[in-house]
């Protein structure tokens, strides 16, 4: 290399390096000579009236949607102004957005609640009578939403909150529904992973189910041992990508068989979705602690260790860096693998976070503190799935699979 390339490469580098540490705040001279920040630029903060458990939400007008244990789901604009706060009963649950702004979310107790975009109320269902499960996430089809219950995946019409149809295959509690772009709708329930069509008939599980072991347990599914407790991610290759127990990573083929496997042990349940970014790059921050990249094969590429694991699902942003929280600090990584700038957000956070068309990074830690960053990276990436169940939105709904 001659000398004026050695020059404009050097320039590249500064001037890369300057335009990131414009949005952080170095903690040390050691740490900036690195290019490594120990926290962002924070923009604003706003106290929830409890923790927020779901993923954050965030509508086409810039609001951001937030559902919280007090029962309240929250609406701030893009200063962190509370626009509105609506009550629908305790809630561990993930809202979602459908396309005319309406918001849609389950309770613990057994309601699905669909509210207008100024907070009224359009309509609340019983799905279930008696407590459900609280850490889930549906997903919105053309006419119905697909929520997971206690006693079966739920069809809901997006209209009036009529069900239309019921599985009748229990749900797993930290489970998470996808839809398919050929109207399939994936679950986990009873240790296995299920897909049905657009009327909830069985297409398949995995680990297939048998005539056999039917009748030995009396005609009831039997558990399986596959607990999916992370979302559904659709995959390169046409494969499905499960966070699997404590152990497991794994790309399930829509023939019901596993196709490929990475396992390691963690102390919690990988409740963390696994991410394809738009070069096929599949990221997993594992309950091990560890952030992981592997090839469109399942070739691993790398890890990160984190120190410790955050239960919600990283995101990506558009210039490639990845946003993933563990042991309560949100961290911007390289593609390659590499910290670039970190920041304790106060308590540990199972809320999966949310981005910006701006840039600006937004976290809700479990001490119901939601807080806004500078990011500096672009919006969100267009990519196969980006973030906890897709998009900002929430929607569960694949475009490519």
């Amino acid at each position: 290399m001659g000398r004026k390339s050695i020059v404009a490469a050097s320039l590249a580098m500064v001037i890369g390096s300057a335009a990131f540490l414009a949005g952080c705040k170095p903690s040390s001279s050691a740490d900036a000579a690195s290019g490594k920040s120990s926290s962002f630029k924070k923009k604003w903060e706003f106290t929830l009236g409890s923790r927020s458990q779901g993923a954050l939400a965030l509508s086409d007008d810039g609001t951001l949607i937030a559902a919280c244990d007090d029962g309240f789901v929250y609406a701030l604009d893009s200063n962190g102004k509370l626009r509105w706060k609506t009550y629908i009963g305790p809630t561990a649950a993930t809202p979602s957005i459908g396309s005319d702004g309406a918001i849609y979310i389950a309770n613990n107790n057994g309601s699905v609640v669909a509210l207008n975009r100024s907070g009224s109320q359009r309509w609340r269902s019983v799905v279930y009578n008696g407590n459900t499960y609280g850490h889930n996430a549906a997903a919105i089809g053309n006419s119905f939403l697909f929520t997971p219950s206690r006693d079966g995946l739920k069809a809901v019409s997006l209209s009036d909150g009529r069900v239309e149809w019921s599985t009748g295959l229990g749900t797993e509690q930290w489970g998470a529904v996808t839809l398919l772009p050929d109207g399939t709708v994936l679950f986990g329930g009873h240790g296995r992973l299920n897909a049905v069509d657009s009327q909830g008939n069985q297409l398949w599980q995995y680990p297939p189910l048998s005539d056999e072991a039917l009748k030995r347990n009396g005609g009831y599914p039997p558990p399986g041992e596959f607990p999916v407790v992370s979302g559904i991610t659709p995959g390169p290759n046409r494969l499905l990508l499960v966070g699997m127990g404590r152990d497991h990573l794994s790309a399930v083929g829509q023939d019901a068989t596993l196709h490929w496997d990475f396992k390691s042990r963690g102390n919690s349940l990988n409740t963390a979705s696994p991410l394809v970014a738009s070069d096929g790059t599949i990221y997993f921050a594992h309950a091990d602690g560890h952030l992981y990249a592997f090839d469109s094969s399942g070739s691993q590429k790398w890890s990160l260790d984190l120190n410790g694991y955050d239960a919600s699902t990283p995101m990506l942003a558009a210039d490639g860096t990845i946003f993933v929280l563990g042991a309560r600090n949100l961290y911007a990584v390289s593609p390659a693998g590499k910290i670039l700038a970190q920041v304790d957000v106060g308590n540990t956070v199972t809320s999966s976070p949310s981005i910006a068309p701006d840039g600006t990074i937004y976290v809700a830690n479990e001490a119901g503190l939601l807080s806004a960053y500078e990011g500096g990276h672009g919006a969100l990436m267009d990519s196969p799935w980006p973030k906890f169940q897709g998009d900002l939105a929430n929607s569960g709904v694949a475009r490519t699979y």
